[in-house]
């Protein structure tokens, strides 16, 4: 078994964890595309010269079920979960990185209807499931270790939870290599790469690097690597949506350790 996955719903710092795992296993990476190539997405075409005898990562958005991709071949998993609230304001952020202008709906009707079906109703679509079930299906599996990350510690303290990811993935490292490691997947590192990549193909028509989004959209100031930001209000948005956002997720903020107001 081979497979090591990292897990989360999107939008919840998959990228991030992704950068930092690659910059710690082979050293700062030079181009995004680096990232894409020894730490693949299931939901883009697959490279097909995958190292036989190494560990496959592979990051995933899906939902932990029996139709899950390549279950039989799984070792490992790394999940990580965001607060729910942070995740609705960075999937609209998303959804504004591939507005050609036709975007049918408003900002205030993408976050209610988030907060109705209790997370995005196309990334339900795509087999991601809820917030909450996609959280819950890998954080209770039995199938495979797994290791339970949460961006707001990740962000708290990346270079502990770095340690704890390489301990789980059996690697050693010196601590001049996890500080280089931390340095080249820092925000502003991440982001600087966005800025460069746009700027050298501004209509991202290769589709070779991991930033979604177009040269156009930054000049709107509108990035991949946005805030990330924690615990952020959706008042901003339109008065009396954080009241609404508690009630529906009372219960899943409480059964995965988020404050509930």
């Amino acid at each position: 078994m081979s497979t090591i996955w990292i897990a989360s719903y999107p939008k919840s710092g998959n990228t991030w964890l992704r950068f930092m795992l690659y910059a710690a296993i082979y050293g700062p990476p030079k181009h995004s595309a680096d990232v894409s190539a020894k730490i693949q997405d299931i939901h883009r075409k697959m490279p097909t010269d995958l190292d036989p005898e190494g560990p496959t990562y592979i990051k995933t958005h899906y939902e932990l079920t029996d139709q899950h991709p390549k279950l039989n071949d799984t070792r490992k998993a790394i999940h990580i979960i965001r607060n729910p609230r942070d995740v609705l304001l960075s999937t609209l952020n998303y959804r504004k990185l591939a507005d050609d202008g036709s975007l049918p709906v408003t900002t205030k009707v993408m976050a209610k209807s988030f907060i109705k079906f209790g997370g995005d109703p196309a990334f339900a679509q795509n087999g991601f499931g809820t917030w909450a079930s996609n959280a819950r299906s890998w954080r209770t599996t039995t199938r495979f270790p797994v290791l339970q990350l949460r961006y707001e510690e990740l962000k708290a303290d990346p270079k502990a939870q770095l340690i704890k990811l390489l301990d789980f993935l059996e690697f050693s490292r010196t601590d001049s290599e996890i500080e280089q490691a931390l340095s080249a997947s820092s925000f502003d590192s991440m982001r600087a790469m966005e800025i460069r990549e746009k700027q050298a193909d501004p209509s991202n028509n290769l589709n070779k690097n991991l930033f979604v989004g177009t040269k156009n959209a930054t000049r709107k100031g509108v990035y991949f690597m946005n805030k990330g930001k924690s615990n952020q209000s959706l008042d901003t948005i339109t008065p009396g949506l954080d009241a609404q956002f508690t009630a529906a997720f009372k219960d899943d903020l409480q059964e995965f350790g988020y404050e509930s107001a």
